[in-house]
């Protein structure tokens, strides 16, 4: 699997239990080991509410997605992101595909979704003694700055644990 070196990173926060309240987006392009893209918004959930303990973690509310799109209206700008890579990375995949997935099949999207891969089971298996395997705490391991909870930075985030991972695979420290 190592050196994966084109990819899509992505992630999803959510406005509450629903898969489809996906309510930001944070994508990052890596072509040939190099981030080349970053893009970020805001979405109007579907439905429509939140749940104050996701607002206490990601800090959107409401109000801010109140003009936002709707995940489909975003689709056409995103879908190039996403159908055309090689594969997506999220840290802790299940659940960014299960929110992506959810959203267009909601919108009735006709898309291509590519294989998956996710960091966090990417890190248990090459950085076994690391405390846990949270997006922070590996982030922390390769000196990667952090917003969490930030789609855009955690997207970025999980890009640079690849890429991290790829450094360590490639300079013999890593073994498949």
């Amino acid at each position: 699997m190592l050196p994966l070196l084109n990819f899509t990173a992505i992630d999803f926060e959510t406005a509450n239990q629903y898969p489809t309240s996906a309510c930001s987006i944070g994508i990052v392009k890596v072509e040939n080991g190099k981030i080349v893209e970053e893009v970020s918004h805001l979405i109007k959930p579907q439905p429509n509410f939140f749940i104050s303990s996701f607002i206490d973690i990601h800090h959107i509310t409401k109000a801010m997605v109140s003009d936002a799109p709707l995940f489909g209206e975003l689709w056409p700008e995103i879908s190039k992101l996403i159908e055309d890579s090689e594969a997506l990375v999220a840290h802790n995949a299940p659940f960014d595909m299960r929110v992506l997935k959810a959203c267009i099949e909601m919108e009735m999207i006709r898309a291509y979704i590519p294989q998956n891969f996710c960091t966090v089971r990417l890190s248990r298996k090459y950085l076994k003694f690391l405390i846990n395997h949270k997006l922070n705490t590996v982030c922390d391991y390769f000196n990667i700055e952090l917003d969490h909870h930030e789609a855009l930075s955690d997207a970025r985030g999980c890009a640079k644990i690849v890429l991290g991972l790829n450094e360590m695979f490639e300079n013999g420290e890593l073994e498949e």
